[in-house]
This record gives C-alpha cells, structure tokens and sequence, in this order.
C-alpha cells in the first residue's frame, strides 16, 4: 500500500473528535471538528483542525514517514490557518505514528523568519489513558501509542466493541485494521488472538479483501474446506481419488496427499 493511500485512511480514524485523544496532547478539551479544506491554487486539506475550548485553533498533521519538507508544509498551514481564522491563538503539531524515532526538523529559522511547531511522537504515549476513554475513536487511537500489554488491550478493545451494533462495530474494526497497517508486530498479536479466542466479531469481506492482513487466513480456510471436501467425498460416498479431484476441480497428487495425511489410504 502506498505512503499516500495509507495517509488517507489513516486520517479516516478522525471523523469525529477523539475527545481524550486531543486532551492528551493540548491539555484542553476539543469541542467542534472544523472545515480542513483550504482553496488555493493548490488545495490543502489538514489532518484534523480542532477548535479548543478557550476558542483556540488546534491543527494536528499525522506523519507516518520523515519528510524533510515537513516545516515548509506546516508553514503553508499556518498562513491558510491565519487568513481562515483570524485573531485566533493556532497551535499546530505533527504526531509521528510510524516506526523509529521522528527524524524531522520542527523549526525554520532563516533571516526575517523564525516558525516552529510541537513535534511528538505517538509512541511516547501511553495507551492505558486513552483505553480509558469512553470514546471509541481514543481507544482504536491506543492501539499506535506504548501498548505495554497488547493482548490486555485487544481483549478489552473487543469487550468493547461487542457492545456496539452490528453496523457500528463493523466500522470501528475497519478503523482498527487501519491503524494496524502501522503496527505490523501488533497484526500478529490481533491474528493469534482471533484464532485462540473465536472472538466473534463481524469482519467481512471487503475488509479482508482490502487487508493483506486476513489474505493468509482466507487462503488457509479455503484449504481447510478443500480438504474437509475430499475426505467427505471418499468416506462417504466412496468416490476413487480420480473421481474427487475431476468433481473438486483439484490435483489428483492433492487429493491422494490429503487421503494419506488422513490415513484414508
């Protein structure tokens, strides 16, 4: 998946204010998502911007990979953040969500201009303030921070999400894969898991065909059923190896091979 598309999607986790999120970093509570789009000659559309309960302007960008560009960029927020919201206090920050450390400069200083802007990275977080929230957003948000127990945080998260309609739940697990795209080590975790557990949550099609993360899963069910297949076929209506692979649309070589693993031959 490309850096631009994973960008995009990731910005879909903020849809809504993520209440416990935005007070972690500001220190301030958020209470209306406002317009990111910018018209210029080249359209700019920010992350999120936030108006703070002081009436303050926050402006956050998630960057998932060093960009040399980052302070120009900010930069140009910056001036469209002013012309758009005059005589308004503007904070601006860049959260680093990707692996490693943030590479980046925050700053310009050249003659006749100094600019700088707040530089964290989501991995100094902890994530069992945001676990905390009442917010879905917060806590699918948790999941790129310091998860110390990532099993605890997966088993909570899904308590939480079976509370939720059908329709609902489906989205935020859509949101979570998302964000997942970011932590491959914690995929894994999240697979074992649904294995041992039979977690019952609604992941559907579109989703795995979306995420490679589930392409192994789907591949080894239908091997599984491929196999459960043959082995019906043979005991119970006693069909020859010839035969189930012509009706299966298999090898021949597979079904003798499934046959011997069973110990049917």
């Amino acid at each position: 998946m490309s850096k631009q598309k994973m960008d995009i999607l990731l910005r879909d986790i903020l849809q809504r204010i993520p209440e416990k999120f935005i007070h972690i970093l500001t220190g301030k509570k958020g209470v209306k998502i406002l317009d990111n789009t910018f018209p210029s000659i080249k359209e700019r559309k920010a992350d999120l911007v936030v108006e703070l309960e002081d009436k303050s302007i926050f402006h956050l960008e998630l960057q998932t990979h060093p960009d040399k560009n980052m302070p120009i960029r900010m930069l140009e927020y910056r001036i469209l953040l002013m012309q758009k919201y005059p005589n308004r206090e503007i904070r601006q920050m860049v959260l680093y969500v990707g692996e490693g450390a943030p590479r980046m400069e925050n700053s310009i200083n050249q003659p006749n201009l100094s600019f700088s802007y707040e530089l964290r990275d989501i991995k100094e977080l902890s994530c069992k303030e945001l676990m905390e929230s009442s917010d879905m957003e917060d806590k699918i948000l948790a999941v790129l921070c310091n998860v110390e127990d990532p099993y605890g945080y997966f088993e909570n998260l899904f308590q939480e999400l079976l509370k939720l309609p059908e329709k609902e739940r489906a989205d935020y697990i859509r949101k979570l894969l998302i964000a997942l795209q970011y932590r491959p080590k914690l995929k894994t975790v999240l697979k074992n898991l649904l294995e041992e557990r039979k977690m019952p949550l609604t992941i559907t099609e579109e989703m795995m065909k979306q995420d490679p993360f589930f392409q192994e899963g789907i591949e080894r069910g239908k091997l599984e059923a491929q196999k459960e297949a043959i082995l019906n076929l043979y005991r119970e209506l006693q069909l020859p190896p010839e035969k189930i692979a012509k009706v299966l649309k298999v090898s021949e070589d597979f079904v003798r091979e499934v046959l011997k693993e069973a110990k049917e031959l």
